[in-house]
């Protein structure tokens, strides 16, 4: 029986890996600043866990003590610079602080509102899709996002018809005339 044959020519296959000396392994260590915006102040010291869903998605989750907040990346302009103070130093005019590292990652969080909704998906099946509804801020009401373990029950909306303002519609003689000078002309 002949050897099989390599579907990209000039490449050969690996049965083992060498020692793992010979491979460098080590931690790469990245910083992303958590921006929660306009939350209770009160809200972050009281909260003893947190949970944060999806960091690598384009919208993580952040969760403190039952209030849920969407987040979005913001790509900076600059770099940021992280600072540790001491916690020991009492005297406030003495208090120093120590540089640890920098950023150009920040996530800005708004709260949402999570209300569950009872539907059926395509396949008759039960599920529980969410939606997201964020908190109006200055009373404007923001649209609401639709979250589902099943993306076959989330069904998309029509688009919406474009603002005419000012200009002339096209009526569906006038496209017919159009398209009648179209094949006149090809000829």
């Amino acid at each position: 029986m002949s050897a099989p044959t390599s579907l990209c020519p000039g490449y050969k296959q690996v049965e083992s890996f060498g020692p793992d000396d010979e491979y460098e392994s080590g931690e790469e260590i990245s910083y992303v600043t958590l921006d929660l915006g306009n939350i209770e102040p009160t809200l972050v010291p009281s909260s003893s866990t947190y949970r944060l869903i999806g960091l690598d998605t384009p919208t993580p989750f952040l969760q403190l003590s039952g209030t849920v907040l969407k987040g979005r990346h913001d790509a900076l302009l600059g770099t940021e610079l992280l600072f540790t103070d001491e916690k020991d130093v009492t005297d406030r005019n003495k208090r120093s602080v120590t540089h640890i590292a920098n950023t150009e990652q920040r996530i800005s969080f708004k709260e949402v509102r999570l209300q569950p909704i009872n539907a059926v998906g395509e396949s008759g099946s039960q599920t529980d899709p969410v939606v997201i509804r964020e908190l109006a801020i200055g009373g404007s009401q923001a649209r609401p996002s639709r979250v589902s373990k099943k993306d076959a029950s989330v069904k998309s909306r029509k688009p919406r018809k474009r603002d005419t303002k000012g200009k002339a519609k096209a009526t569906e003689d006038q496209i017919r005339e159009d398209d009648a000078q179209m094949d006149v002309s090809a000829d």
